[in-house]
Parts: C-alpha cells; sequence; structure tokens
C-alpha cells in the first residue's frame, strides 16, 4: 500500500504551480497550488469580509479540523527568497480566533526557519510582519500554521483568511550602539517568557525613543528581550578580558532590581555570557555598566568562552531576574542606548570635544585630573563597574583632582556634573 501512495503524493507536489512573491491570489495562484497537511486545508475563494485594510475581491482560507497542533497548508516557490534588502514577509490575515493567537510562518528549502507572530485583534482584517533578517538565500517553501500549537475544531475560530503575502524593507539589520533613533535601522526586538517590548517614546523626553518592557503576571523567572532579531547585530561584539564592559541606560520602578545582561552567538545558544546588576535609582534613569568579566552565578566564564573561540553577537536584558511575575506582579521597564564600552547618557552628549572635558592621566597610577574648560564642575560621583558608589565630589571648579589611592586596578566610572551638562566617562586605575 505504502509503494502505491508515495508516487501519488510526490505527483501532487510536482503539479503544483510555483509561485513568486508578491502573492495576492487574484491572478495566477489557485487552491490546486496548496499542498495540505495534518488536518489544514486550504482554498482560494472570494473574499468574504470585505472590509477594513482587505476589499480585495479574492483571498486563500485555511480551516483547521483535527489533525496535529501543527497542521497548515503550504505553497512552492519558483525560486530561494532573499533576505538581505527585503528582510521582512508581511501578511494580512483576519480571524474570529481570540487575540493572541499564534500565526507561525515556516520558510522550508535548504532546512528550514520559522517565526511567530501574535494575532492583536479579532473579526477584523490586520497586517501582521515576520521578520527574517539575517536568514540566507535557503528557503524556497511558504508554510502557513495559524492557531499553532492547538488543534483545530473545522469552527470559525479555527477557519483564517490571509491575503497580500509579500516581502518590504524593514531597516538595515542593527549594530551597537543602538540607540532606537536611526529610521533606516530595524530596532526589532524579540520576546521569550511572557515579556512584551515596544519602541516607545520616552515617557519622560519626547525627543528620545525607547524600548518598554512589560513583565507580565505571566512571565518566568527568565523572562527577557533579545535587543533585536534573531540574527543579532551586524556585527560581533568585542569582548576581550581587557574590554569586557557593556552598558545600557535602564529605567526601573524600584532600586535593587536584579538586572542580567547576556550575550551570545546568533548561531549557537550554547555559546553564552552572562552578568548581572542591580538598578539603584527608584523610578528614575540611569546608566548600567554590565561587566561580563564578572559572570552571573551558573553561567560561562567570558575567559572560557573566548578561549574556546567563542564569538558574541547578540545581546538580550532581563529586568527583575529570577522573580516570576506572578510574584512580583506586573511591572513595567525601560532601556536605551545599548552599547559596547563607555557609557551613553541619555540624550545628553558624549562627544568630549563638545563639552570640554578632560580626564588625565588615564590610566593613572596616583590620581585623575578632571578639567572642565569654561564650564564650573558641580558634582563628580566615581562608580566601580557593579554600579557601587565610591566617591562624591562637589568642587565647584573648573578643575578637580580625584585620587585612586585604595583603588584595585581597573575601570571605574565617573558622572561629571557640570553648570551646562552631565557627562560620564571612564577612569583606569594602572
Amino acid at each position: 500500500m505504502i509503494k502505491r501512495i508515495l508516487p501519488i503524493l510526490l505527483l501532487s507536489a510536482q503539479l503544483c504551480i510555483a509561485q513568486s512573491l508578491p502573492i495576492d491570489f487574484e491572478n495566477s495562484i489557485v487552491t490546486a497550488d496548496f499542498v495540505d497537511f495534518d488536518g489544514g486545508t486550504a482554498t482560494v475563494l472570494p473574499n468574504p469580509q470585505s472590509s477594513g485594510i482587505n476589499t480585495s475581491a479574492t483571498v486563500a482560507q485555511i480551516v483547521r479540523d483535527g489533525g496535529e497542533i501543527w497542521s497548515g497548508s503550504k505553497v512552492y516557490l519558483a525560486a530561494n527568497l532573499d533576505f538581505s534588502t527585503m528582510n521582512i514577509i508581511r501578511m494580512k490575515v483576519y480571524t474570529s480566533a481570540p487575540v493572541g493567537t499564534v500565526v507561525k510562518f515556516k520558510l522550508e528549502g535548504s532546512g528550514s526557519t520559522e517565526r511567530d507572530v501574535s494575532t492583536t485583534v479579532s473579526n477584523e482584517w490586520e497586517e501582521l510582519s515576520w521578520d527574517f533578517t539575517g536568514e540566507p538565500a535557503n528557503f524556497n517553501t511558504l508554510v502557513f500554521m495559524f492557531d499553532f500549537g492547538n488543534v483545530g475544531n473545522g469552527s470559525a475560530s479555527s477557519t483564517f483568511l490571509f491575503d497580500d503575502v509579500h516581502q518590504v524593507f524593514g531597516g538595515s539589520q542593527l549594530d551597537l550602539p543602538v540607540t532606537f533613533e536611526d529610521a533606516g535601522v530595524n530596532y526589532t526586538t524579540t520576546d521569550f517568557g511572557g515579556n512584551v517590548s515596544t519602541m516607545v517614546t520616552d515617557p519622560w523626553d519626547a525627543n528620545n525613543t525607547v524600548v518598554e518592557v512589560i513583565k507580565t503576571t505571566q512571565a518566568a523567572t527568565w523572562a527577557g528581550t533579545t535587543i533585536g532579531t534573531p540574527a543579532g547585530f551586524a556585527t560581533n561584539i568585542p569582548l576581550s578580558l581587557t574590554e569586557s564592559v557593556m552598558t545600557a541606560r535602564v529605567w526601573s520602578p524600584e532600586a535593587g532590581t536584579p538586572i542580567r545582561l547576556k550575550v551570545e552567538d546568533w548561531s549557537d545558544p550554547t555559546h553564552t555570557c552572562e552578568t548581572e546588576t542591580n538598578s539603584t535609582v527608584n523610578g528614575g534613569w540611569e546608566t548600567m555598566t554590565f561587566d561580563f568579566i564578572n559572570q552571573a552565578p551558573g553561567t560561562e566564564l567570558l575567559s572560557i568562552g573566548l578561549g574556546w573561540g567563542w564569538t558574541y553577537n547578540m545581546a538580550s536584558i532581563f529586568f527583575n531576574f529570577g522573580t516570576e511575575g506572578a510574584v512580583a506582579g506586573e511591572k513595567t521597564y525601560y532601556f536605551d542606548d545599548v552599547q559596547f564600552g563607555q557609557p551613553v547618557v541619555g540624550n545628553l552628549s558624549s562627544n568630549m570635544s563638545e563639552l570640554n572635558i578632560q580626564v588625565f592621566p588615564n590610566p593613572t597610577s596616583d590620581f585623575w585630573k578632571v578639567s572642565a574648560g569654561d564650564q564650573s564642575i558641580k558634582e563628580i560621583i566615581l562608580y566601580d563597574i557593579l554600579g557601587n558608589q565610591l566617591y562624591a565630589y562637589e568642587p565647584n571648579a573648573q578643575q578637580a583632582l580625584i585620587a585612586s589611592n585604595g583603588l584595585s586596578k581597573g575601570t571605574y566610572f565617573a558622572v561629571i556634573t557640570t553648570n551646562l551638562q552631565k557627562q560620564t566617562l571612564p577612569f583606569i586605575k594602572k
């Protein structure tokens, strides 16, 4: 029996006419071009919900009835998709299923890759986007899986309409520093474990853009947000045993919140390094320093990873790490200005020539001399790499001396406030 069926299945796949994007179901593609699997049935039909953003004449429909939790249908393309510039696939979707229904878009060919997006409306059309930044041109099959993870029952909530499948340019792959201010960069973030992240206008500065992170009541202890798409950064993070610091501006509703930063190889999730520090400001912005020399307990040493030749090109941030959302309650956090090395302090200038602040000698073995040109230095606060305050001084002068006596060798950071602006600078003890 198996020997008789197999040639028929192969023949049916070969009879499907290969398509190309965009697909709008108005002309070439017909029901016979779909290959159904495991309980999904696709049909091309007149648009039964001509309204809102989609009044086109013809759409596709997939009904899921029994079968497997991954049931759906697929379409073969005439050529592999190229994501080097057109890195996002968009598609209009209509369903009466509840808000939050998972729509999995899978690509097959030489290997496979997939992305999940959840619906945000019910009983109306919306356009969803799947970000495939960084994926190779290996895939020539579109696989549609609606309400992934559940078995369909053939009802209205297991019936899905879709239309206008196309590729668009979603911005270039992000790289450090990440400011969320460049319109040409793809700042998509990737949530996991129950986080919900959105790029928003800074609630305290209408001229600044930040990422809002809601750790929901359903969030796991390890809920986090990847800074970017699953493709990570365009270039490797240049971590070394002597240059091991990354910084980020963070807003936490409470001081003492454990905040973790993790770096990894996007192509191998076992190659990671994690470090953690606590917020020090209650309901305010601060620049936090993450030194990967000080790895989080139970995580791999940076020295071991570098010794094995690991590279790091993706970063994720975790707020209130180690506590479930059900225990902490829903909390909202913000982050901005993620970079390697010297911190960025919000929208304040990090250009030393503009502020005319100089620190010398740096490195030093005994003292640092801070000069602010024509500005008056109001306050200098020195921190260690864990964010602990070590020293506070109010010189009210254009110059100041900071002694390094008693400090261990390493990198420190000073927040320098003048009569005009603030700046955070590294202070190195040799």
